[in-house]
């Protein structure tokens, strides 16, 4: 079982204010497609981002940047447009200096 320590709140001013940032901006950019605005807006993406402005922390993902999609509004280009440190998984584990042995 989790504990409940495990969750962070999003229910602090900070972050609410930095999330209608991030929604604001979506739905101002006339890049994407309406559907790609809808389906971030459902999504948790948006509020990644507003956790790691409103508390300096870094946004681990395995999405790559692709700044000209229309149909996507993919977390290394909201990050990037709001300058939130995001890295991939594998740069994570490696600076973590994580390591797996397999016993056979």
């Amino acid at each position: 079982m989790i504990p409940s320590e495990f969750f962070l709140d999003t229910n602090e001013e900070a972050v609410s204010d930095s999330y209608k940032r991030v929604m604001l901006w979506m739905q101002r950019n006339t890049q994407y497609t309406d559907p790609a605005k809808a389906k971030f807006a459902t999504e948790a993406d948006g509020w990644l981002v507003a956790f790691a402005m409103a508390h300096d922390v870094t946004v681990i993902t395995n999405e790559q940047s692709r700044p000209e999609s229309r149909s996507r509004i993919l977390l290394p280009d909201v990050c990037m447009q709001f300058n939130v440190t995001y890295k991939n998984s594998f740069l994570m584990l490696h600076e973590l200096t994580v390591s797996f042995c397999f016993m056979a």
